[in-house]
């Protein structure tokens, strides 16, 4: 009764869905194509290659990126399907994983589920990090399809929101068949939102796994760079640049989350009088401000900055994953509103291997530190690359047990 009535609500619910795929794909097209994705049609077919399929679901960017290592790892033994929710995590999944097939992820709507899983049949499905869906879970254990949450994490936040749901959430989570956590932390949120003692266990992060990060040089002017910002962070760097009392040649460079947004903050630096240009129309060094209008080139950015704002943490959207720019060797800045990587970003504030800061004072102080003490700068990136090499190990444990419990032959 308890997902019928979850099930009802979904129903009732699509047409404001599919209004908001709408007017997000007035932005950015990639929201409409493939629409019907999401209804459970139109799916790409798997090369057959006589292998058990796994279906892995990572919902955006920040998670496709932080799922290379596993996802590499398994599939050494599996086909995979991936799944994503958003165009950037599409898109960039497509760029990362050729040869694998990607949908958009059917809505949570029982018809639409069983269709997805009536196409492709899989062994197990896989859940990356915290997206907990019912009727997913509920089908796929009445199919006896074996389901994993894999490098879970339930920051506090999120547990205060499924806490709202607990009375639908404490019979799904039981229907899961193991569960990966990052901290003990995390383990016990979800221990208290219903997952069983015996199904859930602690083994660090996949994301300190990363490797063989693909960089090209960036031969540019000297850059501070504003990484994966949000609106009301690109204006907080602006101010700070202005500030700078020690700005000799050195450009300011933002990336936006969302490179559609681009455009907009070029228009807000222009007003404030900065010379700006767009990194796809960059010919020259005649400019102040870079804004980065492209994807893919955030990791050549990390590794040829003199630092690197990690965004989403200056205003409350729970921050970005900081461990690229460590492994590349940037200094890190980040902001206060880091809850999507508490325990990651508290490691690394505990080994002073990155700097927070509140307020547009203290990020243009940490700008000088690091333009001013160059020592500094390096000691800061070396004990950040110490952070991400003591923690590695992770996605090893996590897909030798599903690789052990699946087999590899049909």
């Amino acid at each position: 009764m308890k997902l019928a009535i979850y099930n009802l609500l979904i129903l009732i619910l699509i047409p404001v869905f599919a209004l908001r795929i709408f007017f997000k794909s007035l932005t950015d097209s990639d929201y409409s194509k493939h629409f019907v994705n999401r209804l459970g049609y139109s799916l790409s077919n798997l090369r057959q290659k006589n292998k058990k399929i796994i279906w892995f679901h990572a919902v955006s960017l920040g998670e496709v990126m932080g799922s290379q290592s596993l996802i590499n790892k398994l599939a050494e033994h599996f086909d995979i399907v991936i799944t994503t929710t958003t165009p950037t995590g599409l898109r960039r999944a497509r760029e990362i994983f050729p040869e694998i097939v990607i949908n958009y992820a059917p809505w949570d709507f029982v018809l639409f589920i069983n269709r997805f899983l009536n196409f492709y049949k899989p062994d197990a499905i896989l859940i990356f990090e915290t997206e907990i869906w019912p009727s997913m879970i509920s089908r796929a254990f009445h199919k006896n399809i074996p389901l994993y949450l894999v490098n879970g994490r339930l920051s506090h936040k999120s547990y205060q929101a499924y806490s709202i749901s607990s009375w639908l959430l404490k019979d799904i989570l039981k229907k899961i068949t193991y569960s990966f956590v990052q901290t003990r932390k995390h383990k016990e949120r979800f221990l208290k939102l219903g997952i069983e003692e015996n199904c859930i266990e602690v083994v660090g992060s996949v994301k300190f796994d990363i490797s063989n990060i693909n960089t090209n040089p960036i031969e540019i002017a000297p850059f501070i760079l504003g990484a994966s910002t949000h609106p009301g962070e690109e204006e907080i760097m602006l101010n700070a640049y202005k500030r700078l009392q020690v700005k000799k040649d050195i450009k300011l460079f933002l990336c936006p989350r969302h490179t559609e947004r681009a455009g907009d903050i070029a228009k807000q630096a222009a007003i404030m009088g900065f010379g700006v240009k767009l990194y796809s129309d960059l010919d020259s060094e005649d400019y102040d401000v870079c804004i980065i209008d492209s994807t893919g080139f955030l990791p050549s950015f990390y590794a040829s900055a003199l630092m690197s704002f990690v965004g989403g943490s200056l205003v409350p959207r729970g921050g970005h994953n900081l461990i690229e720019p460590a492994v590349l060797g940037s200094p890190i800045i980040i902001g206060p509103h880091t809850f999507n990587f508490e325990d990651i970003v508290q490691q690394f504030l505990n080994d002073n291997a990155c700097i927070k800061v509140i307020s547009e004072d203290e990020l243009l102080a940490s700008m000088e530190l690091f333009i001013g003490d160059l020592e500094a700068a390096k000691q800061y990136a070396h004990r950040a690359k110490d952070v991400v090499e003591r923690n590695k190990g992770s996605t090893e444990v996590q897909a030798s047990y599903i690789i052990r419990q699946l087999g590899e032959k049909n």
